[in-house]
């Protein structure tokens, strides 16, 4: 979330920096042992069962990337700078080279924020994902008659 005014004085932010974190420099030095410490940062590993096949995968979604309606950021930075992540999810999509189902989304390049894929509307993964069977046209036939 980007701020515009100070949290602390209400004077108008003016670098990325203060926007992010919500206060000035002079403001930030006040307040900032009042924040929580935070730890080592997070390592996001996705189950990977063929690399081979997750790269391909993920350079398919970078490509249908280039196709969604949604390319920017709420920020105003380009998303198709960004780098696309995908981890462990129940919910995700079922792709081929992964052991377990993958949320993807892609990170902002200017503030950070992460976009899931289906937010940014793009074209469908389903024949990216494992089990699918494409059908041609003399099949699907085949089988109305």
């Amino acid at each position: 979330m980007a701020y515009n005014r100070c949290l602390r004085c209400g004077r108008a932010l003016k670098d990325r920096l203060s926007k992010q974190r919500g206060y000035g420099p002079e403001c930030w030095k006040k307040v900032q042992h009042n924040q929580p410490p935070r730890g080592p940062p997070l390592k996001i590993k996705s189950s990977i069962e063929n690399i081979f096949d997750a790269i391909y995968i993920k350079d398919q979604i970078l490509d249908r990337l280039q196709r969604a309606p949604v390319k920017t950021c709420s920020c105003g930075a380009s998303l198709l700078a960004g780098e696309l992540g995908t981890f462990d999810h129940d919910s995700g999509y079922r792709l081929r080279g992964f052991s377990f189902p993958q949320w993807v989304f892609i990170t902002c390049p200017d503030c950070g924020l992460e976009w899931s894929y289906w937010k940014l509307r793009g074209p469908s993964l389903d024949d990216l994902c494992k089990h699918f069977k494409q059908t041609t046209l003399a099949e699907a036939l085949g089988t109305l008659a």
